[in-house]
């Protein structure tokens, strides 16, 4: 490290304690936590995590269980309170890694330890195949979902079939799930390049989609899905709810989204490492409610789109309509934020 750095780090540090100095009144300076979760809709920035708040002076530290007592599989939520000092969350995460071979022995890219001319080489990568994104989620066994009654099961199945606007909207969402979820193979890139566009906003989006797949090769859209949301370190950016809504991963938003879907008997499966709030999972939800594969009381996908959705998923697709490293999927966004907004459109209605 050269002197200016040295000269800049101390900087940082002096400036990130005054920020917390307590002034005489006993008031705290700097900036205050965010107490509403949910942002404006129509804004296009990223939360930011918030820092490392002073610790409680009163904190217990018998309330906690010993750190040799984590394992793999431990939950270890009670470390990560905003009273429990930051060393100690540091240590319970250092013991919770290092104590699961899927995280300790996880070997990430590196130069030359993986054959980069090979998209199947490398564990998680590769381009999606279609029997990948029907295991977004776990629907379980074929029956009525928790909290549905006989009446709105029996209409589904009575009918045997499903409105056409709810069919389009269901399809919408299984097409933006499929391409967040991971890249697509050449053949699903060969049929997006079919679609066809009309004079509507949405038809017009479909057209672009359409253009960016014809005129893109394949390796080149897996590289841009592997930037904007893998990385060599971390991708250029977070799907995820609680991201958007707290900063953080696994936040609330993940176990008010974990409480409702629990109740329409929706659980994630083994396979799949993505936490439910990720962008894919939801949409796969969404096309399941507005399509029938998902037996829920009426009305079930406008909750869950204003509970869980509409408080981030417009920034969401704003961020990833501005990518700087995205062409074919800033298209994507562009018809994701069409989309989000016809649908919250609808929903207010």
């Amino acid at each position: 490290m050269t002197r200016s750095e040295n000269i800049i780090s101390r900087w940082s540090r002096m400036k990130r304690k005054s920020d917390n100095i307590v002034e005489p009144d006993g008031s705290v300076s700097g900036p205050k936590p965010n107490e509403a979760e949910a942002g404006d809709f129509n804004r296009a920035t990223v939360a930011t995590p918030p820092t490392d708040s002073p610790t409680s002076a009163t904190f217990d530290l018998a309330s906690l269980p010993p750190l040799q007592s984590i394992v793999a599989g431990t939950d270890i939520r009670s470390f990560l309170g905003s009273s429990v000092p930051v060393e100690l969350t540091r240590a319970a995460l250092r013991r919770a890694w290092v104590t699961d071979p899927a995280i300790r022995d996880f070997i990430g890219i590196a130069e030359n330890q993986w054959d980069f001319n090979d998209p199947t080489a490398m564990p998680g990568f590769g381009p999606l195949k279609a029997e990948d994104v029907a295991g977004l989620i776990g629907l379980g066994e074929a029956g009525q979902a928790c909290g549905a009654s006989d009446e709105d099961a029996g209409a589904i199945s009575a009918a045997g079939q499903v409105d056409e606007m709810d069919h389009a909207r269901a399809v919408e969402y299984a097409l933006l799930a499929t391409l967040l979820s991971h890249s697509p193979d050449a053949n699903m890139i060969e049929q997006l390049a079919c679609l066809s566009g009309d004079a509507t906003q949405l038809g017009a989006a479909h057209a672009a989609l359409s253009s960016a797949a014809a005129s893109m090769k394949p390796e080149r859209i897996e590289r841009e899905y592997f930037d904007l949301f893998v990385g060599l370190e971390r991708g250029e950016l977070f799907p995820y709810a609680s991201y958007y809504l707290t900063g953080y991963l696994y936040g609330r938003p993940l176990a008010r989204l974990r409480k409702t879907l629990n109740q329409l008997g929706l659980e994630r499966t083994e396979r799949r490492s993505e936490p439910e709030d990720h962008v894919a999972v939801l949409f796969e939800v969404m096309a399941g409610l507005a399509g029938g594969q998902i037996i829920a009381p009426g009305g079930t996908d406008r909750n869950i789109f204003e509970s869980h959705l509409k408080p981030w998923i417009g920034r969401f697709f704003s961020d990833l309509e501005h990518a700087e490293s995205a062409i074919f999927y800033s298209r994507v966004g562009s018809l994701g934020r069409i989309f989000m907004e016809i649908e919250t459109e609808a929903f207010s209605l």
